[in-house]
């Protein structure tokens, strides 16, 4: 089988498990799980080894346990809780600016701000979310263990990772790491006005700020505003086939169809004129507004009016990102560019 072909599959069948484990076990945020397979298998590699992971769940639970005790900062001693906040995101974006830490930036992204937010609203909720997304990287990688072996890289392939490239002429990764902080405080913001209704707001934007900028406006917006609209329309799709049939068997086998026509944009050159980052915002996009909205509804909840209004939001979440890149690359902010996939 073709390489392309295998990491298409690899990926797909990866956050398929993912999505079947977390719900079938009944976490309290399942949707967590298949995101986090897809931001830890997108990039083609080896699934970590045990004694890695054992490792990972506990710096995991020890970085993210730093969001517990920022918490009563951020709302006692709002100017040191903050700066404490931004700080943690400017360390978190230089770690997401490639090679093998992005993901671990990513999580301390989402559990810095996350954790804080809920924090200042329950220190249970927030501890509960902890333990969540801990359980949610090992779904994620126990979902690897099961599907590598069907579809490992190539023995022709042995750099399954680029090196990192130099830094774009005049640009540091300081540079681009306060880009990303300036583009996700204000979306801190508005998250601790409702922790709990807001998280996936949060989690676009870091998304969104940890992506690489771009020096064209039009093509800002393209990369941006398109993913965002494409991955609403892909989660409204899967909300009706679902609404069809409404079990789990489905839901998994709409995601594998899904993920494999995405996994193929990714993973197959010249079958796109969009870059790869532009198919990853779409897949995060779709996961984190089909996961909340089959939360909402198992809930008894208006699934239609919240997935409107998060839609809404990511849509202004993404047209701020845009304009603050545009913004930021007029005054010579211009980020490094991260690699593109191996295809």
């Amino acid at each position: 089988m073709p390489i392309e072909s295998r990491r298409t599959f690899r990926l797909a069948l990866t956050v398929t498990v993912a999505l079947v484990l977390a719900y079938g076990s009944g976490m309290s945020v399942p949707y967590f799980a298949p995101l986090l397979a897809f931001i830890l298998t997108v990039k083609p590699a080896p699934p970590m080894p045990v004694g890695k992971l054992l490792i990972l769940a506990v710096a995991l639970a020890v970085i993210l346990g730093i969001g517990l005790w920022v918490a009563p900062l951020v709302e006692q001693y709002a100017p040191v809780g903050f700066s404490l906040v931004a700080l943690g995101l400017f360390v978190s974006s230089r770690l997401s600016l490639g090679g093998d830490k992005a993901a671990v930036g990513t999580l301390l992204a989402m559990g810095l701000t996350l954790i804080s937010a809920l924090g200042v609203v329950s220190l249970a909720l927030a501890q509960t979310l902890v333990m969540m997304l801990v359980a949610a990287v090992v779904i994620a990688v126990v979902s690897q263990w099961i599907v590598y072996p069907f579809f490992p890289e190539s023995d022709l392939n042995p750099e399954v990772l680029p090196a990192a490239q130099d830094s774009a002429e005049g640009v540091s990764e300081d540079t681009s790491a306060l880009r990303a902080v300036v583009v996700i405080m204000p979306a801190y913001l508005f998250l601790l006005i409702n922790p709990t209704g807001h998280t996936p707001v949060m989690m676009k934007s870091i998304m969104l700020a940890q992506s690489p900028s771009v020096i064209e406006a039009r093509q800002a917006a393209m990369e941006l505003l398109g993913a965002t609209v494409l991955g609403g329309v892909l989660a409204v799709l899967l909300w009706f086939g679902l609404k069809l049939s409404p079990r789990l068997d489905i839901f998994a086998l709409l995601i594998l169809w899904v993920m494999i026509g995405l996994g193929r944009k990714l993973y197959v050159s010249n079958s796109t004129r969009f870059s790869q980052q532009f198919w990853i915002d779409v897949s995060v996009t779709m996961f984190i507004l089909i996961g909340p909205a089959v939360a909402d509804s198992a809930a008894g909840k208006d699934p239609y009016q919240a997935f409107l209004f998060r839609f809404g939001m990511f849509f202004l979440v993404a047209v701020y990102t845009w304009g603050s890149m545009v913004l930021l690359n007029r005054l010579g902010w211009l980020s490094k560019p991260h690699e593109e996939l191996p295809v």
